[in-house]
């Protein structure tokens, strides 16, 4: 069977920017880091012959008492931009090396160090050399290919929940981030869970990304008009990120399937890598694996002195389990 037609379905040829090895992710862009961070990010650079070979935005913070480097709000990856120029793969991973190492250098002396990287980024031996502790993580990704077959290769019972969800629900988007905002808050407190989101500044990001057309809200309606589900996804050159997904009561999973293909069709569409931007939980391991999606590792590094460790502990003590990304 081919892939079914959905009630307001619309082909979204909207085209991703031209590919900035100096921006590599959507993430590393001056507006979202503006957007994330209320314009409080720097940026380490490296030069060669008067030009920019290399950078590294970071995010610095003040926790517990102490100066902090981590990821901006929402921001999932963000690890050094480079480019190499041309040459042979040694003398080019030499030049990566190098690059990376004087980066590194240029990041100002804070308790806590926390990095991670995107998918170009094949190894962290630089971060590793200057004494930090680097690990992997992962992330499902499905790459671009004719929607026929997408829908093919899903699992069965992932294309009947899509299909039965089509029958309950119509797909709209939204153009007001707080409303979406309001939707996902309103989830959270009903499951009694504590948001570690500031809204405001995912209202920011959310409506900045909006505006240049990087970005998409998209909502499952009732019979009664109500939304039961939503999903933001934003893309680059490269990729398309799911970003956040919330539902409400009676929906299950069905809405949510129903949105995420929709938003895996428009990656698609794009000639994009759909990423979902980490594993989530045990649960979310096997909803995104009906899509078979494919698990690819991202690595982190993170650099901490002894008083911050041990917060860091202390938190980890209080905090739920999730060992998934």
């Amino acid at each position: 069977m081919e892939e079914p037609r959905w009630k307001g379905e619309r082909n979204n040829d909207r085209r991703a920017p031209q590919f900035n090895p100096l921006a590599p992710t959507i993430f590393h862009e001056d507006w979202w880091l503006e957007a994330a961070t209320n314009g409080r990010f720097e940026v380490a650079e490296v030069k060669a012959n008067g030009r920019v070979v290399g950078r590294l935005p970071f995010h610095k913070t003040n926790r517990f008492g102490l100066k902090m480097i981590r990821m901006p709000e929402l921001t999932y990856f963000l690890g050094p931009a480079i480019d190499e120029g041309e040459g042979s793969p040694n003398n080019r991973f030499l030049k990566r090396l190098q690059i990376t190492r004087e980066l590194i250098e240029r990041l100002p002396r804070v308790s806590w160090h926390y990095v991670k990287c995107q998918r170009d980024v094949s190894d962290v031996i630089a971060f590793q050399d200057l004494g930090f502790r680097t690990y992997v993580q992962f992330t499902h990704e499905i790459a671009p290919r004719p929607i026929s077959v997408l829908w093919k290769q899903m699992r069965n019972k992932t294309r009947n929940v899509i299909r039965r969800a089509q029958e309950r629900f119509a797909m709209a988007e939204l153009t007001d981030p707080f409303e979406f905002l309001q939707f996902y808050e309103r989830n959270l407190e009903r499951k009694r869970h504590m948001g570690e989101l500031d809204v405001s500044l995912c209202g920011k990001i959310i409506a900045a990304s909006l505006a240049r057309r990087r970005g998409r809200i998209l909502a499952a309606r009732d019979d009664n008009n109500q939304i039961v589900a939503a999903t933001f996804s934003v893309w680059d050159e490269t990729s398309a990120f799911y970003l956040l997904s919330t539902r409400g009561d009676g929906s299950c999973n069905s809405a949510t399937s129903l949105l995420l293909w929709e938003s895996i069709k428009q990656a698609a569409r794009r000639n994009l890598t759909f990423d979902f931007a980490g594993l989530g939980n045990r649960g979310s391991i096997l909803h995104y694996s009906g899509f078979a999606a494919r698990i690819s590792p991202r690595y982190v590094a993170v650099r901490a002195r002894r008083l911050a460790r041990v917060m860091n502990e202390l938190k980890s003590l209080l905090a739920p389990e999730n060992y998934f990304y």
